[in-house]
């Protein structure tokens, strides 16, 4: 389930400080000069996830950070610790938008399914530097670290997730592999639509290409080349999104449960009932942008 080996140690990283009570002035070890205006370990977070619009964010230093907020790298430093709390901090606010913008749960598998798997797909795309950083990176790709109360919207986004996968009542084995896929096909989707690597986005090179091939020796290419050159993020995404549903209502088949969707997804839904409702009151504490 996206569980790729994450570390559980934080090499050279500092934990970020707490605020200071009102009116109880300027804390200990702060860097005076340097606080501008309305800084703060949000302010910060929320900041360098708009970076990730444009940024990978295996880039996004606590320098990058500070030279885009026109302060100095320590005052970064002291909000947030380490790089390794930036770019958690980053990965668990852009979660949080993920979970907080969820739709909601129909009891249909199959559409919650889908609908879940476009919401984190959209998502992606507009946060290139995130899908950049999620093609290449273990760490911080499901599980993130916490401070001063905050909950791992990263965890809270996976368990979502798999719920809905195992709403259309599969084993656990067939279901862990199949919320694994569907996250792995995503996130690889969303990272080749944001960086042209499909083929829509080279359709002319590719057209000189076949024009130039051996129509005998290369008849399967020529056969089957026209609908390749029209596959970008949004058409991929849905060609291969239904692959996966039709994989999954196979392995129900296989497992005995064809019969068995109204019952698996009213359990669904009574299921996460709960999670809806605690999604809407985390989702008050402020919004991803």
């Amino acid at each position: 389930m996206c569980l790729a080996r994450e570390k559980t140690r934080e090499e050279g990283s500092s934990s970020p400080q707490r605020a200071p009570a009102p009116g109880t002035g300027r804390r200990r070890g702060r860097p005076a000069a340097e606080d501008k205006g309305d800084v703060s370990r949000q302010t910060i977070l929320r900041t360098a996830l708009k970076l990730s619009k444009s940024v990978p964010l295996q880039d996004l230093s606590i320098v990058v950070v500070a030279r885009s907020m026109g302060v100095t790298p320590a005052l970064i430093h002291y909000y947030i610790g380490g790089r390794d709390w930036l770019t958690s901090g980053i990965m668990n606010l852009f979660y949080k938008s993920v979970f907080r913008k969820s739709p909601e749960i129909s009891g249909d598998w199959e559409r919650d399914v889908h609908n879940a798997a476009k919401n984190l797909f959209d998502h992606l795309v507009t946060y290139p530097g995130i899908a950049a950083y999620l093609v290449s990176n273990h760490r911080f790709r499901i599980f993130q670290l916490t401070a001063f109360g905050d909950r791992d919207y990263g965890a809270e986004v996976l368990n979502r997730f798999a719920g809905l996968v195992r709403s259309a009542g599969l084993s656990a084995e067939r279901m862990g592999l199949q919320t694994q896929l569907i996250q792995e096909f995503v996130i690889s989707t969303a990272h080749q639509a944001t960086h042209d690597l499909l083929p829509a986005d080279h359709r002319q090179f590719f057209e000189e290409k076949l024009a130039a091939l051996d129509p005998v020796r290369m008849e399967h290419i020529i056969f089957g080349k026209v609908t390749p050159l029209q596959l970008n993020g949004e058409s991929l995404f849905k060609e291969g999104i239904s692959l996966f549903l039709l994989g999954i209502e196979r392995d129900r088949k296989i497992e005995g449960l064809a019969g068995a969707g109204k019952l698996a997804s009213a359990k669904s839904k009574a299921a996460n009932s709960t999670a809806g409702k605690a999604r809407s009151r985390g989702g008050k504490a402020g919004t991803a942008d």
